[in-house]
């Protein structure tokens, strides 16, 4: 038998919500299911935010890559901006001065030639 999931959404959270108590042995608040709402949307809006990003950059035609650093933990944000064509091509250690782990990876999108500058957010070619 093959199942397909697809998005949460108001109309079938409570079959989520069904599965859910059926399968694991921790039952969530309605709270819980409140946030995983709010979360689909987030994901959503996180995707349009960085595709108007990527296409102001593309259209701009002087950018040569793109860079930011990911937590080396946020394994769900490392996983998002490779499916836009991020790389990991570092590791910095001890990056954040707040949190644990403290170690980054140095994303990068070429969107040209390779240029390997891992020194900002967003280069500019002159």
């Amino acid at each position: 038998m093959k199942y397909i999931l697809g998005d949460v959404t108001p109309h079938n959270i409570k079959q989520l919500k069904r599965l859910n108590q059926v399968i694991f042995p921790v039952s969530y608040n309605d709270k819980f299911y409140k946030d995983v709402l709010e979360v689909g949307e987030l994901a959503k809006l996180g995707t349009k935010m960085l595709n108007h990003v990527l296409n102001i950059c593309e259209k701009d035609g002087t950018f040569d890559n793109i860079y930011l650093h990911v937590q080396i933990s946020n394994e769900s944000a490392i996983d998002f901006y490779q499916k836009f064509g991020f790389e990991i091509i570092e590791t910095k250690k001890n990056y954040y001065k707040r949190i644990e782990p403290a170690d980054a990876h140095v994303l990068q999108k070429s969107l040209r030639s390779p240029c390997a500058l891992p020194s900002g957010e967003l280069q500019k070619s002159d």
